[in-house]
């Protein structure tokens, strides 16, 4: 009986062909797979970006209003503690912290108040130190004494500030090693970043401040620009 098989000739032909099969599909599997990396490599970097900006507005948004200053591509403010409204009573201003009723005279040891501030500069000539100046009255209303008269100017709204002059937040674009990156107080926020502006734009009779941020994130040769103004929606 005879018994039939491949041929050598076809066997080299099954081999070249499935070859030829096995190569289109390595390539059509790695072609989606660095397409689904880069994919991810891309969102990656879009959600450092929109961290990094979202908490910059954050914190911005929440700071004493102009005390921000701009330097060497940084951006200085000092956040919000307690906030609310004052009173003159004689020489003593009165001040009354809005949905607590945990705090005590203590409570304001090391931290300072400002009223009506205008710019950076009067951080020092308009704030003052509360520490051991405040006395607790009735109903958690509060008062600091005989420092009316040491206003330079009131605030139309009645707004008082109180903050913490030792704990100046810092954002930064630094450069380390060919490579930049957004720092908050000195720890990296996010890195791959090529190029970016972070300044502090004063605020006018018509606007408030503004924090102004342009930042190019890139990573494997693909460019992202972020341009964001964050407003300072305090007033004094």
């Amino acid at each position: 009986m005879r018994q039939r098989g491949f041929t050598l000739i076809e066997m080299i032909l099954t081999i070249v062909v499935g070859g030829i099969l096995v190569l289109g599909i390595a390539g059509f599997v790695e072609f989606g797979a660095r397409g689904y990396a880069d994919t991810v490599d891309r969102q990656r970097l879009q959600t450092q970006a929109k961290f990094v900006l979202e908490k910059m507005s954050r914190e911005v948004r929440h700071a004493v209003p102009n005390l921000f200053r701009s330097q060497d591509n940084c951006v200085f403010f000092y956040p919000i503690v307690y906030s609310g409204f004052y009173a003159i009573s004689n020489n003593d201003i009165e001040f009354i912290v809005g949905q607590r009723d945990d705090l005590d005279a203590s409570s304001f040891d090391n931290l300072a108040m400002i009223i009506n501030p205008t710019t950076n500069l009067t951080v020092r000539d308009d704030s003052f130190s509360l520490t051991g100046r405040v006395t607790a009255l009735a109903n958690q209303v509060f008062s600091v004494a005989n420092q009316a008269g040491n206003l330079s100017s009131e605030s139309v709204a009645k707004r008082y500030y109180i903050f913490n002059p030792n704990q100046e937040r810092r954002y930064c674009i630094a450069s380390l090693a060919g490579q930049g990156r957004v720092e908050r107080d000195g720890a990296a926020l996010s890195d791959f970043v090529v190029s970016g502006v972070l300044e502090y734009l004063p605020a006018t009779v018509q606007n408030n401040g503004l924090v102004h941020t342009n930042l190019t994130f890139a990573q494997n040769g693909e460019t992202t620009n972020f341009e964001q103004q964050i407003q300072v929606i305090n007033v004094p």
